[in-house]
């Protein structure tokens, strides 16, 4: 029973050896492939549209196409993921253009969150992406009535669900 194994192996072994003594590895015979047509690629016209706005600019209001709360809510975390880099206002690296789109991704975010809670009230995440918002501004602004009101939401999703831990642990970062 072990020989059979160890044949195997030394079948292997000596496989290789010989593939390595020829100077080459052994080919794999390879389908022939027929050489493809090239299609013509239309020049663009002479007169194009005006440029769009770019992808990543931000709206002036909320979109009038966000009329649920998960919608909004998916719109305001996306605006405050692509829009407000972490420590946008404290860091030095961070340009001014930078900071003046984060404050208006902060504004569009507590608003879509005001809406969804206006729908459904009942949403720990809603409250907690809220309070993100807020703090991020009282960040910016230094009003205590910002960190206040992120406190207040943070309360409000711990009372709808007392284990929600991202809320438990933004608490404590603001309450310092």
């Amino acid at each position: 029973m072990k020989s059979k194994p160890f044949a195997l192996v030394l079948g292997a072994i000596a496989l290789i050896a010989l593939s390595a003594a020829c100077g080459r590895p052994a080919e794999t015979p390879q389908p022939a492939v027929e050489a493809l047509p090239v299609a013509e690629v239309p020049a663009p016209p002479a007169e194009t549209a005006p440029a769009a706005a770019p992808v990543d600019a931000l709206p002036e209001t909320l979109p009038a196409t966000l009329t649920t709360a998960p919608d909004l809510n998916t719109f305001a975390v996306d605006l405050m993921l692509k829009n407000v880099p972490p420590n946008v206002f404290s860091s030095s690296t961070v340009t001014e253009e930078e900071r003046a789109k984060a404050r208006k991704a902060l504004k569009l975010a507590v608003e879509a969150f005001d809406k969804a809670i206006g729908l459904y009230d009942r949403n720990e995440s809603f409250y907690y992406g809220r309070a993100q918002a807020l703090h991020a501004q009282f960040t910016d602004t230094k009003d205590a009535a910002l960190k206040e009101k992120a406190l207040a939401d943070l309360d409000r999703a711990l009372a709808i669900n007392p284990k929600h831990s991202p809320s438990k642990t933004l608490r404590e970062l603001i309450s310092k």
